[in-house]
């Protein structure tokens, strides 16, 4: 009988060659290249992984990234907003669904990195390399469920050797999930800090035994999925050709975040004016509707159908692509989102197409409301000529 992960992911067979791909780098954070944007687009210019990786274990390579070190802090898979990175072993969903189950088993999680402490905590504690690797969504999403502690110790940082920067990045991601919870109408209490915080008491089974958490390991499901990622099946190709769209990555820690909303959404539902510290996407200029945003968007927030481009807020992940690609740079990011509208996944129309007449050549053309100039006539004044 073959093992379940290979019924279930459909491997009909694993040679040595196959399975030690998939073994390499296991031991570190994985850097998938298709979901880079620097991948999508020449125009990119995200380097968030490079500013915080605190050994510089990444590099540039033909413009795109590359792992040369890694120490496996995490710190690269919160600050990468399109997932591109992640560790196998401490993914978002796995850091998620571990901290839910100490909550419902204690009432609570306390995060605690693995510098500076005790060689064995009490249950009730979550165990990770740096604070810094517990996203912001995550925070949120625990924290409407229960509370939410990070066991925090500056002195522990500044022995660290990832110290400032994964300090600075727990200290902006905190921040960023204070104000989330703020505007959601949590208790202040729900998630917070210190240098001593203590589990609360496990509660007691009716035999009167205290229910017991295992510490926080990753799950052989986890492991398997993660293995067999990468590997190819045999037989099976992935299309290709001039009629395949750009994959779409549907951003996990968006999805975390609208569940959260949808989780503590009030009965009479979010006000309107209720907003999360995230920005919106606005149109600051002509757009032509060339589809060449909606068509790179690696989370499928832009669309573009029937003469609309439009905009989806519960999808977008905030990696500045469109801003990069459009010709006329006339994307820019706008007032912060509505809860109801990432809780609702609400659909926004970003610009409209409509006949004008060039005031240059003369031509009609479809474009934006307010545009004078056809997009030939535009690029022609606008692009920098040869010499």
């Amino acid at each position: 009988m073959r093992p379940a992960f290979i019924q279930e992911w459909g491997v009909g067979k694993l040679d040595l060659e196959t399975l030690a791909s998939a073994l390499t780098g296991l031991g570190q954070v994985r850097l998938r290249a298709e979901k880079c944007i620097r991948t999508l687009s020449p125009w990119a210019t995200c380097q968030r992984c490079l500013e915080v990786c605190p050994v510089d274990g990444i590099e540039l390579q033909n413009g795109r990234p590359g792992l040369k070190e890694c120490r496996r802090c995490g710190l690269c898979a919160v600050a990468c907003p399109t997932g591109a990175l992640e560790d196998p072993e401490q993914t978002h969903a796995f850091i998620l669904a571990r901290g839910q189950e100490i909550i419902a088993a204690t009432g609570q999680v306390i995060f605690s990195c693995t510098r500076g402490q005790e060689k064995s905590l009490p249950q009730g504690f979550f165990m990770v390399p740096c604070l810094g690797a517990v996203a912001p969504e995550i925070m949120v999403a625990l924290a409407a469920r229960g509370k939410t502690g990070f066991r925090y110790r500056p002195e522990d940082c500044a022995a660290c050797p990832w110290g400032e920067k994964g300090q600075e990045l727990f200290k902006a991601s905190f921040a960023w999930a204070q104000r989330t919870l703020a505007a959601l109408g949590l208790p202040h209490d729900r998630l917070v800090q210190g240098t001593t915080l203590t589990p609360a008491p496990a509660p007691q089974h009716r035999g009167g035994q205290a229910s017991h958490v295992a510490p926080a390991a990753m799950g052989r499901r986890e492991f398997f999925r993660s293995l067999v990622r990468g590997i190819k099946v045999p037989g099976v190709k992935a299309a290709s050709g001039p009629g395949t769209k750009q994959a779409v990555f549907t951003g996990e820690r968006m999805s975390i975040l609208r569940e959260a909303l949808q989780r503590v959404r009030p009965e009479i539902g979010y006000p309107t004016r209720a907003r999360l510290p995230l920005a919106s996407l606005e149109l600051a200029g002509p757009c032509y509707l060339c589809n060449i945003c909606s068509r790179l968007c690696p989370a499928g927030a832009l669309t573009l159908g029937e003469g609309e481009l439009r905009f989806i807020p519960a999808r977008c992940n905030h990696c500045g692509l469109c801003l990069a690609v459009c010709p006329q740079h006339s994307l820019t990011w706008g007032e912060d989102m509505a809860i109801k509208a990432v809780a609702d996944e609400t659909t926004f129309n970003v610009a409209t197409a409509s006949e004008h007449l060039c005031a240059t050549c003369g031509e009609t053309f479809q474009a934006s409301a307010g545009t004078t100039e056809c997009l030939r006539c535009y690029l022609t004044r606008n692009l920098p000529g040869p010499g």
